[in-house]
């Protein structure tokens, strides 16, 4: 990773980024990007609550009904038609 990584480089790198996965100097550039960068420090603050959010949806032993992974699908092609504003030309 970069020194200043771009927009799409911090997003492709966050789930390491939580998981603790990343070198000391990829965890310094990465952070130091969500502390300039508005748009990838929300869509990481996001990311954080994605846990939280399944633990209060799906109860403990049940599995997902159809219409979670139908919502889900939905939500990631939803995601693909908007795009991250740096990547708008």
């Amino acid at each position: 990773m970069k020194i200043f990584p771009s927009c799409r480089e911090v997003r492709e790198r966050l789930t390491d980024y939580t998981e603790g996965t990343l070198s000391f100097r990829e965890r310094l550039s990465l952070r130091f990007h969500l502390l300039i960068c508005a748009a990838c420090n929300a869509f990481f603050l996001g990311l954080r609550q994605v846990p939280w959010v399944a633990r209060y949806l799906l109860p403990p032993g049940e599995p997902p009904a159809d219409e979670a992974g139908q919502a889900l699908a939905g939500a990631l092609r939803h995601r693909g038609e908007h795009r991250h504003p740096t990547e708008q030309g």
